[in-house]
Formats: structure tokens, C-alpha cells, sequence
């Protein structure tokens, strides 16, 4: 299977933020308001994991979190911060995380809050 092309991931993620951000606002939440978010990562294996994590702690994101699943391949890693929505759904952010999870050898998944 072919591996989708960066554009492609970033449009996707693109998409989803939009979609993301008018339900929040449908429950009255602020786009600008600070509130903890998680940043969702799949890495192709235990030491594309560790480079990923260390990459996101260069960024002053210290709150990462590794596990493998039940099959071991493929690893999940999770970041927790303190942001605005806003922020998170950047084009520049979204570019910039799913380019580092690519350079990582893992795959930007996502990101998710609670309202």
C-alpha cells in the first residue's frame, strides 16, 4: 500500500480541524481560550517512537507519553500541552507537526480537548 503523500496528509488534517472547530464553537467554547490539549502520533516502532518523543520534547513540550500496542510494531505517542484551539489548527502547526512526525518515521494523527 502506498504511503499517502505529505500534501495530502496535511489537507486531510486540514479538513478535520474545520469540521473540529465548528463543533466547538456549537458549544460555545472559546477557539482562543488556553485549555489542555492532546497531540495523537503513530511511530513505526519503538525507536521511531523515541525519536518522535525526543523531538517533541526539543519543542518544550515535556509531557509525552509512549505506549506499544498489542502487536509491538506500531507505537502510540501522545503529547499533553496547554494551547488554544487556535493554535493547535494553524496551518503552519498542522504543516509543522505532520512534518515532524514524517521526518520521525511516525504519523500525525490528530489532536483532541475536552469542552
Amino acid at each position: 500500500m502506498k504511503e499517502p503523500d505529505l500534501k495530502d496528509v496535511i489537507a486531510g488534517h486540514f479538513s478535520r480541524n474545520r469540521e473540529l472547530c465548528n463543533l466547538i464553537e456549537s458549544k460555545g467554547a472559546d477557539l482562543a481560550a488556553k485549555r489542555p490539549i492532546d497531540l495523537h502520533f503513530w511511530a513505526d516502532g519503538e525507536l521511531a517512537a523515541h525519536r518522535l518523543a525526543n523531538a517533541l520534547r526539543e519543542r518544550g513540550w515535556l509531557h509525552v507519553e509512549l505506549d506499544r500496542t498489542e502487536d509491538g510494531g506500531v507505537w502510540n505517542v501522545e503529547v499533553h500541552i496547554e494551547a488554544s484551539v487556535a493554535e493547535i489548527v494553524d496551518p503552519g502547526q498542522t504543516e509543522e507537526l505532520a512534518r515532524l512526525a514524517k521526518d520521525n518515521q511516525s504519523e500525525f494523527d490528530g489532536w483532541g480537548t475536552s469542552i
